[in-house]
């Protein structure tokens, strides 16, 4: 380049930067950023990029602005600098409480580390902490001198791992109830904790699915070895349309309508006091009748009932109704070969006691009392055959 070329380029570029300086002065931030360019003056146009972002209420617009001077200003300079600091600071305020995202607290740590460079410590430790970074908050609180914050996040931290750490073993607690049969007592346990810690969901859920496999009774749906055998739990069994433990939607079948029951180690049916009486080939039933070898009956002269002794079930009754057929041993519901009995809890929640050696889920040993849950596969033995499983309806 000439000297006329020099001195007449150069004078240009004094001018464009009075122009650029009067445009910015009057108000116009854009035209002066042009100006600024047009006269070779990038850490100035970045400078006014800068100005423009932080007039700018769109957080939208600042971070554009913000970032425009990032690329403008030339590298290593202050402004550039600023730029980036105000960006990154940016970025951190438009995140509110948290991060939730992985995406996210990636953002914010970048941002963090950015800010940590730059020498904006206390804005860095703020971007850590909506990252979940402690460490990068430590250190960033460190850099600042901001003893008092410092302190007050290590003793957090320190409550938040005590926290976790009783979480874990609560959690770990109540796996091993469950796999160990002891499933109501898992659900106590853990309702207790969720009382004070409603926020741990996974657990909410485990229990959850817990409750929704729980074996009720007062019909205990289980195969025994390998035979569909529906056991009628409890001392005696009441058969009604709305009440008792087996239930027939007729309208002939008052509330409650009939009792099977052992009476001085007979197995008795007595008739309710039913609106449409109880029938034996044809006649009212009065009084108790022995079941003997069985008995042929007409609930409300509309539903046909047998009742007789069981061929799958030693001690029990067969009581076939309504198209379903139920053991009820009228008592303790023994499993024959097995030291087993089925009972119904106080909550409605069927139990296996055992009164000999445990039984076993996927080999693993149950205990002495088992709450059942649907789907449970229950051997007498490790590596032998099914003895019980329990069904749904």
């Amino acid at each position: 380049m000439g000297v006329f070329d020099r001195f007449f380029g150069g004078l240009g570029s004094r001018r464009d930067v009075r122009s650029a300086k009067r445009a910015e002065l009057r108000g116009d931030l854009e035209k002066a950023v042009e100006l600024y360019g047009l006269a070779g003056a990038p850490e100035e146009a970045a400078r006014v990029m800068i100005l423009r972002g932080d007039a700018e209420t769109d957080a939208r617009l600042r971070m554009r602005h913000y970032t425009q001077a990032v690329a403008t200003a030339p590298e290593g300079h202050a402004v550039r600098g600023e730029a980036r600091r105000k960006r990154a600071a940016l970025l951190v305020d438009q995140f509110g409480a948290a991060a939730h995202s992985e995406a996210a607290r990636r953002e914010l740590r970048e941002a963090g580390k950015e800010l940590l460079a730059l020498g904006d410590a206390a804005h860095a430790a703020s971007a850590f902490r909506l990252a979940g970074d402690t460490d990068g908050e430590a250190k960033a609180l460190t850099q600042a001198g901001d003893v008092e914050s410092l302190e007050f996040l290590l003793t957090e931290q320190q409550q938040k791992e005590r926290a976790e750490r009783q979480r874990n073993e609560l959690h770990a607690d109540f796996e091993l109830l469950v796999s160990t049969g002891r499933r109501r007592e898992a659900v106590d346990k853990a309702e207790r904790w969720l009382a004070a810690h409603a926020e741990d969901a996974t657990l909410r859920e485990r229990v959850a699915g817990i409750r929704a496999r729980r074996a009720l009774g007062p019909i205990a749906q289980v195969w025994i070895r390998g035979t569909a055998t529906p056991i009628a739990l409890g001392d005696e069994v009441v058969i009604g349309r709305t009440e008792g433990t087996i239930r027939i939607p007729s309208q002939a079948v008052s509330r409650q309508h009939l009792r099977v029951v052992r009476e001085s180690g007979v197995v008795v049916v007595r008739d309710l006091g039913s609106r449409n009486g109880t029938q034996l080939r044809g006649m009212n039933l009065v009084g108790a009748l022995p079941v003997g070898d069985g008995l042929d009956l007409t609930l409300g002269k509309e539903v046909r009932l047998r009742v007789a002794p069981s061929t799958v079930l030693d001690g029990a009754v067969a009581i076939e109704v309504a198209g379903a057929t139920y053991a009820a041993p009228l008592g303790p519901a023994r499993i024959s070969g097995v030291p087993w009995e089925l009972v119904c809890g106080a909550d409605g929640w069927i139990e296996l006691v055992s009164h000999g050696a445990a039984p076993l889920v996927a080999d693993v040993e149950l205990g002495q009392r088992t709450t059942l849950l649907v789907g449970d596969v229950l051997s007498s033995e490790r590596g032998g055959g099914e003895v019980l499983r329990v069904v749904g309806e």
